[in-house]
């Protein structure tokens, strides 16, 4: 099959080469929040204020709760809300946990936990996705032959033009195969699949747009927000043959604009000193600081950035500053002119 948009994989090996896909863009569903019992308590701190929030307004966002149990363990919770209280039983909803911790001295001392919430049903935890105009190869073409009714758990990729891979992530069991309604002498996969690894509508647009090469129209990326624009820096900074060196003494002026967080500052710098498409494939601003040591950099509309940079959630590490990137830069050689 010439140039595939989706290949299946079975350990080491693709098992079918497709066409298209029905079902896999779409809303991600979150992992269920989990409803636990604190019956015990002794609300204290932060926890004692949401429990008489929660009383007034029927629920109260509490953020992170650490809980020490009579066995002398902690536990923390994560994304609490407190959704009520009786006696001394107070029920959190959280996004998952909870999970040991290891420094109890703020827990709120608990005489037990109970998990209240069951479990997700199936229909909401799985959905049925179709690769289709599938060629298959190795086991999944034996399974066919045998007349098997189903094929292990497999993996996806998402191809570019010349095959490399834009994404890939693990799927499910291949559950059903018929032949192709719309590509004659090829069959439709159906893989049943968790729905929380659906991909967001915007990240397809992104691979489209870099399936063949490096789009050249300059402010491509700022059609794009959240973990899309995070996706159109990894697709940049696989491309990096070609890039034009930065030229010391020369100036260059970055469009600040739509310049509100880490990745968004990163997509407008690559262009502006690289051209459309590009990225330095760093973020710190120290190394971006030595990459542009010796030039001049004219960022316009850059109260934009001193007003959002850095203070966005964040899940993982702390993104960095306005202040940080301005002193990154200027203390590697940078003259920085902010308009």
């Amino acid at each position: 099959m010439r140039n595939p948009r989706y290949a299946l994989v079975s350990g080491a090996y693709a098992v079918a080469l497709c066409k298209d896909v029905d079902g896999l863009y779409g809303d991600p569903v979150p992992p269920p929040r989990v409803v636990h019992e604190l019956r015990g308590c002794e609300p204290r701190g932060g926890l004692a204020r949401a429990v008489t929030q929660a009383v007034v307004e029927g629920t109260a966002p509490l953020g992170t709760l650490l809980v020490r149990t009579p066995d002398d363990h902690a536990w923390r919770f994560e994304g609490v809300r407190v959704l009520g209280t009786r006696g001394d039983v107070v029920t959190v909803e959280s996004a998952d946990g909870p999970r040991r911790a290891y420094d109890a001295r703020d827990a709120v001392p608990c005489g037990n936990l109970v998990l209240v919430s069951p479990p997700e049903p199936p229909e909401r935890t799985h959905t049925r996705v179709t690769f289709l105009g599938c060629s298959p190869r190795g086991g999944l073409r034996d399974a066919l032959a045998a007349g098997e009714t189903a094929f292990e758990a497999v993996r996806y990729q998402v191809l570019t033009w010349v095959g490399n891979t834009h994404h890939e992530a693990e799927a499910g069991r291949v559950t059903g195969w018929d032949a192709s309604a719309r590509h004659h002498g090829l069959v439709d996969l159906t893989v049943a699949f968790p729905r929380h690894g659906l991909i967001p509508h915007q990240s397809r647009e992104v691979w489209d747009l870099w399936h063949r090469d490096r789009p050249a129209e300059p402010g491509t990326w700022r059609r794009f927000t959240g973990a899309a624009r995070g996706e159109w820096l990894t697709q940049a900074a696989r491309r990096a043959h070609g890039e034009p060196e930065v030229t010391p003494g020369a100036t260059y002026h970055l469009d600040g604009t739509d310049v509100v967080d880490e990745d968004s500052f990163l997509c407008a710098l690559g262009e502006a000193v690289l051209g459309p498409g590009r990225s330095f494939g760093v973020g710190a601003p120290r190394a971006l600081g030595e990459l542009l040591a010796g030039t001049t950099l004219v960022w316009h509309h850059a109260d934009v950035a001193r007003a959002c940079l850095g203070l966005l959630p964040y899940a993982d590490r702390r993104p960095a500053t306005f202040a940080e990137f301005v002193d990154g830069l200027t203390a590697a050689g940078v003259r920085l002119v902010l308009g």
